[in-house]
């Protein structure tokens, strides 16, 4: 485990990423453009050759989510919006969970993804990447039975641009968690190695600032 630690923290750092970003979508709008990127790619990555990889090979593209991390497992604020955020991740793990017991949809979702990845590549469109990542989310994900409440400010809400960049999130939020497991990451790990991860994610942060 210590020795995935590297993989693991980054993978959570990604969860991390994603349902911050939901957050600041659903109360204001908009949100990191550069991060919303990031979590778009790595739903792409399916066959990586390294954890970075799926992060745009840069350490600093999970720059947000890193810091979220920290402040997730260190409990530094019980404010509504930290309550908010956390629920957002266990309710990702909740869908995460039902997707991996169905190989129906992780067979679809993964063919669906290679198309629209492939598709990408050409077109480089975020745009309609964004509307078909969205597609999948409702096509694939939301049939699974669990759906995820998002509170924020009605009118972002019902905006439908931001109801796609919010699934896309949701679907990257899962990749990621997928990433974790498949690093042997579980709840009772978590609690265990926390100040492992903890450690890791700031030497991580730090080595940023350096080379900023």
């Amino acid at each position: 485990m210590i020795k995935k630690m590297y993989s693991i923290t980054l993978s959570l750092a990604g969860i991390c990423q994603s349902a911050y970003l939901v957050q600041q979508l659903a109360h204001s709008g908009k949100c990191d453009q550069e991060a919303f990127q990031t979590s778009l790619n790595s739903i792409l990555e399916i066959n990586p050759t390294s954890v970075i990889k799926i992060y745009g090979n840069d350490e600093k593209n999970l720059n947000i989510g890193l810091k979220i991390l920290v402040s997730v497992l260190t409990f530094s604020s019980n404010s509504y919006s930290y309550i908010e955020l956390i629920k957002y991740i266990f309710d990702m793990m909740i869908i995460e969970n039902k997707l991996k017991k169905n190989n129906l949809a992780v067979c679809s979702l993964k063919k669906k993804i290679l198309i629209i990845s492939s598709e990408y590549y050409i077109s480089n469109n975020i745009n309609i990447l964004t509307n078909q990542l969205a597609k999948i989310y409702l096509e694939i994900i939301s049939t699974l039975g669990s759906r995820i409440l998002i509170k924020g400010t009605k009118i972002f809400l019902q905006d439908f641009q931001i109801q796609e960049k919010i699934r896309c999130l949701l679907l990257s939020g899962i990749r990621s968690i997928v990433l974790w497991k498949q690093f042997g990451g579980n709840y009772l790990k978590l609690i265990y190695f926390r100040y492992y991860i903890i450690k890791k994610a700031k030497k991580i942060l730090f080595n940023l600032k350096k080379t900023t």
